[in-house]
């Protein structure tokens, strides 16, 4: 019964980890052409980026089932690459450059987002 509610709680985690990067990657774009001119907007994407990290923080602690752990292996992998893009992020926006200038975030995502068909298939 534990491995059950441990199967259902990664899928519907790992879901909604994957659902919140999608989000973001279609948003981000937008995001920060508003940021390149309000200083509001900057603001807005600095917080929506650390929020991001720490998201991918919280994922990384996830309990993970014997059956999932190449697949969580394989998130976590690209998480590494994603935090690097987020810190570049940041770094640009402090500095005035494109925000996802040489970051790598929205291949990272779209690599992420790849995975999310088969998590879907963990899911009960």
């Amino acid at each position: 019964m534990d491995q059950v509610g441990q199967t259902v709680n990664f899928a519907t985690e790992t879901t909604n980890y994957l659902q919140s990067l999608t989000d973001f990657g279609q948003d981000m774009n937008a995001l920060a052409e508003q940021a390149m001119n309000d200083l509001d907007a900057r603001t807005d994407l600095k917080e929506r980026l650390l929020a991001l990290k720490e998201q991918v923080t919280q994922y990384e602690a996830l309990q993970v089932p014997d059956y999932a752990k190449e697949l969580h292996e394989s998130v976590t992998a690209y998480n590494e690459t994603l935090q690097q893009g987020l810190d570049q992020a940041l770094t640009n926006i402090e500095q005035g450059r494109a925000v996802f200038e040489s970051t790598g975030i929205p291949d990272t995502i779209n690599k992420i987002n790849e995975l999310l068909s088969q998590i879907n298939q963990l899911a009960p």
